[in-house]
């Protein structure tokens, strides 16, 4: 019996206990560095909205005077230049080590400190410029400007397109109504944007506070007991999406710290490390989304650990058997679960080893060819030839190996049972020519990365936020 030989192979309890106990400790590590990592990122995100809203406030009424030309021109440079310094270091991998975060955390608060003070140093004469050409831009810079459409009940807010917040929060100043009422109002109005404006703000509350903001425009030039029942309303609201947004960043923290500790998993032993980020928190429209992806992943994460453990003792236990685990191979880029490439110092053979995703072991000889290039278009490493390609010297001598496999694979398996490792014999086929074969490497396509698609569930690109209510908010307020 020396064809393929395959078993079902799992982790006996105590060792499956130990392996999640030591993942959670390091998830545990992971969040707490991340959780400060993702409030600098948090700060950032701010700055560089604070920089589109200042200088939004401060053009509005001037943009097209021909006086102020050179002044508007040299801010847009200074609010591109400013932007850049911000955005670009928000391009970054996550390390997988809690130092290296905390260490990354630390860079991006020194560049959020120096951006704050060089923005507001290369600003400041230009809107005291601005300023003195226009004393009124002082209310305009405390109701920044963002336009929104909205058709004025919570059922038919698909469309936001026409409803412009800015224009209400400035008729609403501009109005003969009582200035206690058109402060609460302005007041109130610039809440819901930088509500509507949280990465963390659920699809559905979105709605609401557009509904709200349409109600407090209105009622703002009522009678004071119709605009003081609607900020009632608004309050009552306004509690639950607070707790509504501290309960996603909860979990989005839950999910990012997943993310990281799924991600080392899976880059163990690979000489080039995936580098795929996390999912932003606006693809998540809802609460009940994250926690359905945060879930998902935790299972991936596990499983991940525990192939993990069954690889490193493969690995360890072939060496004691003088053979040395190689990187991963891929023979079909649509392949499922992992094949490995164990070869002996004689380099005339290899036992090739495939690890499924229901953690199904197959453990076959194989020989060794000279390195051909990789299809076209192709990202595989390694190429299976079968018996039927072989020359009949090839298929005898690896006949011969099989053979000699008939007496080695019991003795792999004995090592592997006292690591823990459980194994249920599922098939075992004698030496036979037809499995004589050889694996070519291949020159291109080593460690080819898989899709984001794939990365972590199936059902991840499939979600879209209806009408991308966020990205239009944001491309509004650029207008």
């Amino acid at each position: 019996m020396s064809g393929p030989k395959i078993d079902l192979v799992d982790l006996e309890r105590r060792r499956r206990e130990e392996i999640e106990r030591q993942r959670q400790e390091r998830l545990r590590k992971i969040r707490e560095e991340t959780g400060k990592l993702n409030t600098e990122i948090s700060k950032i995100k701010t700055q560089i909205d604070y920089i589109d809203r200042h200088l939004s406030s401060l053009v509005r009424n001037v943009e097209n005077e021909e006086e102020m030309a050179s002044t508007v021109a040299r801010l847009k440079e200074v609010k591109a230049a400013y932007k850049g310094r911000l955005t670009d270091p928000l391009e970054f991998n996550v390390p997988a080590d809690p130092e290296a975060i905390s260490g990354y955390t630390h860079k991006l608060a020194g560049i959020t400190k120096n951006a704050i003070a060089g923005y507001s140093d290369e600003v400041k004469p230009l809107e005291e410029r601005i300023t003195e050409y226009n004393r009124q831009l002082e209310i305009q810079n405390k109701v920044a400007s963002i336009s929104k459409g909205f058709s004025g009940k919570v059922e038919a807010m698909d469309d936001i397109g026409d409803f412009d917040l800015a224009a209400r929060m400035d008729s609403v100043a501009c109005s003969d109504i009582e200035v206690t009422v058109k402060e609460k109002a302005a007041q109130i109005l610039s809440e819901i944007e930088e509500l509507v404006n949280s990465e963390s703000v659920q699809e559905s509350d979105m709605k609401n506070l557009l509904a709200i903001a349409d109600n407090i425009h209105k009622k703002a030039f009522e009678t004071n007991a119709s605009f003081e029942a609607a900020a009632i309303e608004y309050n009552v609201m306004k509690a639950g999406v607070v707790r509504s947004i501290s309960v996603f960043d909860e979990i989005y923290q839950d999910y990012y710290a997943e993310y990281v500790v799924y991600l080392d998993s899976i880059n163990r032993k690979r000489t080039v490390p995936m580098d795929i980020m996390p999912k932003k928190k606006y693809n998540f429209a809802t609460i009940e989304e994250l926690q359905a992806e945060t879930a998902l992943l935790a299972q991936e994460s596990k499983t991940a650990s525990e192939k993990n453990y069954i690889r490193e003792q493969i690995d360890d236990v072939m060496r004691l058997f003088k053979y040395n685990m190689s990187e991963e191979i891929v023979l079909d880029t649509n392949q499922v679960g992992s094949h490995y490439i164990c070869e002996n110092k004689s380099g005339r053979s290899a036992i090739h080893v495939h690890i499924s995703d229901k953690k199904q072991v197959m453990m076959e000889i194989v020989g060794i060819g000279e390195t051909t290039s990789a299809p076209v278009n192709s990202s595989v490493s390694g190429i299976i030839v079968g018996s039927s390609d072989l020359d009949e010297r090839e298929q005898n001598n690896l006949l011969l190996e099989q053979g000699s496999f008939c007496e080695l694979h019991p003795r792999i398996i004995d090592e592997l049972r006292k690591r823990d490792l459980v194994f249920n014999e599922k098939s075992r086929k004698p030496p036979n020519v037809k499995y004589s074969k050889k694996v070519l490497p291949v020159a291109a396509g080593n460690n080819a990365i898989p899709a984001e698609s794939t990365l972590i569930n199936v059902h991840a690109a499939e979600r879209i936020r209806p009408k991308g209510l966020k990205a239009k908010l944001r491309e509004m307020k650029r207008e």
